[in-house]
């Protein structure tokens, strides 16, 4: 363990302190990632979390918040609000949205002043169960992809909306068997299938408009009706579904859990270009790799042979396969179809 390194208890914060390890939650999902300069905030989540004690080290000068605190506030607070959401959908199968817009649209402004997107898809991922910052996450990245398609101001906030109570239906199914960490029996996953249809009744009990309720019923859907609940292909899947489906299967499979650690988002877009030939939307899945690439150079990658990298430049049509600069000197993806992206150690 390095000397610098120390725990301390979460009730005696100090100002000027930094993780040295990253925080895991009980069910295996990321709560804090190492190298977060510790807020009061978070320290005060923490707390609530039953978290009681963190591994420290003194702040590095170079070292800056991963985050204002403008962002990890109304994060904290759009993250609140769906856990309340949550609860009443569980006890009352309905909702009352009254609050939500607004919080949502707040969560959407703040995010939408940080210049570098994969960044803050990658770091919001904290201070709660997965299920809630994975519907943020969701609603995050699918009104982001409809902006960068060119829908409107209002598609955009349906969105957001959208894509975070896609999964609201799962308050309603067995919690021992949504969060087992093993893999599901052919029973079992025929019951969590279920919360599409249950999420679809929620939202159609709370006043919602259809487009938005839709999306909790087809976002497992697919293009070569390979999906479910009902099998539906191509042009019988509504736009904001599509969308929904490629943010979420982004944001499940970079992210952290007990049973697998998160997969390297080059490998993610890699399979989502591939899916796109049959499963997801090509155009949806085209357009969201194309402006993420846009935030890979300069990353510092691991790749499958052991060696790292900066990535220097990235290619326009196959933007999972960029130049890197190594100590061996240029490497260039393309032309090593035999190498691939297993780890990005710095954004």
């Amino acid at each position: 363990m390095p000397t610098n390194e120390r725990k301390v208890q979460t009730s005696e914060w100090q100002s000027e302190l930094v993780l040295a390890r990253d925080i895991i939650g009980e069910r295996g999902q990321l709560v804090l990632p190492r190298k977060t300069v510790l807020t009061q905030a978070q320290l005060t989540r923490l707390k609530q979390l039953g978290i009681l004690e963190v591994w420290v080290r003194e702040i590095d000068p170079v070292v800056a918040p991963l985050f204002n605190d403008v962002i990890v506030q109304v994060y904290e607070e759009a993250a609140i609000c769906v856990e309340d959401l949550f609860a009443q959908a569980s006890a009352a199968r309905q909702l009352d949205l009254a609050d939500m817009p607004d919080v949502l649209q707040q969560f959407w402004c703040v995010c939408k002043e940080e210049t570098n997107f994969l960044n803050l898809i990658l770091n919001l991922r904290t201070l709660d169960d997965y299920t809630f910052q994975h519907s943020l996450g969701v609603g995050l990245l699918s009104a982001q992809i409809g902006e960068w398609m060119g829908l409107t101001e209002e598609q955009c906030d349906e969105l957001l909306l959208a894509g975070t109570l896609h999964d609201i239906g799962k308050s309603l199914v067995d919690q021992d068997v949504l969060l087992k960490p093993d893999r599901l029996t052919p029973e079992e996953y025929e019951h969590i299938k279920a919360h599409t249809t249950l999420g679809y009744m929620v939202l159609r009990n709370s006043e919602v408009r259809e487009a938005v309720a839709l999306t909790a019923l087809n976002h497992h859907e697919r293009l070569d009706g390979s999906g479910y609940p009902r099998g539906l292909r191509r042009g019988e899947i509504d736009l904001y579904s599509r969308i929904v489906a490629v943010s979420d299967v982004f944001n499940a499979m970079t992210s952290r859990r007990v049973y697998r650690d998160a997969a390297s988002y080059y490998r993610v877009l890699d399979e989502l270009l591939s899916d796109s030939y049959g499963a997801l939307d090509p155009e949806v899945v085209l357009v969201f790799a194309r402006h993420m690439a846009g935030f890979f150079v300069g990353n510092v990658v691991r790749l499958t042979d052991g060696s790292t990298g900066k990535v220097v430049m990235i290619p326009k049509d196959r933007p999972t396969r960029p130049l890197l600069m190594t100590e061996a000197g240029v490497v260039d993806l393309q032309k090593h179809p035999e190498l691939f992206i297993e780890k990005v150690l710095e954004v």
